[in-house]
């Protein structure tokens, strides 16, 4: 299987255009070009952290749910079969080509009662949160907070959508097993080195996410109360190749773009020699992280 390569942001036709100056637009151009990959690498992990959110959210028959940073429908197309064609679900995403995945798959299952925009959460001019009569019962948000610049900002404006006594779901990443960190050691010299260059340089990498902050930012918002849930995912990479060309379907891609080509196979050998600190006796890589979920009432 041939090896990703950095390549210039593109449109939804293929055509390059110039790099864009929002962050917002910066994140849909990444995951524009993830997108013919995402998910189809045979990693099931947003998938199955896609069907964790919808399950601790508790959506029901008959439910309106909007699905916020809905990417290729991991937790859309749960919550659209969990609430049946008595409900409805919204997604709206960022990045156009994630949209269209979903579109395609919609049609493929036949489920009317579920809808798609290209949509900015944060921009109030350009997002599609427009809520039932009575407000959204769920709002997921899978995966999404940490690329959000105010978070503070969109836990509000969820809250706004909301019914009375409505819910918001969302999930984060955790730590990864012990040992895996060192690959991003070993590769940190090659882009972006410390927490702020990444920040500014590189889109998608803000600072994680923890239980305490989520409780506060739903506080400060005026949410009721919060749950909190842990899962640990597994998964196994067939070897080398494999993760690299997982690590390029995800946001991780966004480091190694940030890598100068002409250091790029410099930097794969530098992860693959972290790596094989991380075999099993079958040459397999197991791979565990965590995945954190939160439920706010309103």
């Amino acid at each position: 299987m041939p090896s990703p390569t950095p390549a210039p942001p593109v449109t939804s036709r293929g055509k390059p255009v110039e790099a864009p100056d929002r962050d917002g637009d910066r994140i849909a151009g990444l995951f524009d070009r993830a997108a013919a990959t995402y998910d189809r690498v045979g990693i099931d992990l947003l998938p199955t952290a896609g069907r964790l959110l919808v399950a601790h959210a508790r959506v029901a028959e008959g439910e309106h749910v909007l699905d916020a940073g809905c990417g290729t429908g991991a937790s859309l197309f749960p919550a659209a079969r969990a609430v049946g064609p008595r409900g409805s679900v919204t997604g709206i995403d960022l990045a156009p080509a994630m949209v269209e995945r979903v579109r395609q798959q919609s049609a493929e299952h036949r489920l009317p009662w579920l809808r798609t925009y290209v949509a900015d959460v944060e921009d109030p001019h350009r997002a599609a949160l427009h809520a039932p009569a009575g407000g959204f019962d769920v709002v997921t948000a899978g995966m999404l907070v940490s690329f959000l610049r105010r978070p503070d900002r969109a836990f509000r404006r969820f809250r706004s959508v909301l019914r009375p006594g409505g819910r918001l779901a969302l999930s984060w990443w955790g730590p990864e097993a012990p040992g895996w960190g060192r690959v991003v050691e070993a590769t940190r010299p090659f882009g972006p080195g410390t927490r702020e260059e990444i920040e500014t340089a590189v889109p998608g990498q803000s600072p994680p996410l923890t239980p305490e902050l989520v409780r506060r930012l739903a506080d400060e918002a005026g949410f009721a109360s919060v749950e909190l849930y842990e899962e640990r995912l597994e998964a196994t990479f067939r070897d080398t190749d494999h993760w690299w060309t997982w690590t390029w379907s995800t946001a991780a891609r966004a480091f190694w773009e940030s890598v100068p080509p002409d250091r790029l196979p410099a930097a794969r050998a530098a992860a693959e020699s972290a790596l094989a600190a991380l075999r099993a006796p079958d040459g397999t890589l197991p791979y565990v992280l965590t995945a954190n979920f939160a439920v706010c009432r309103r």
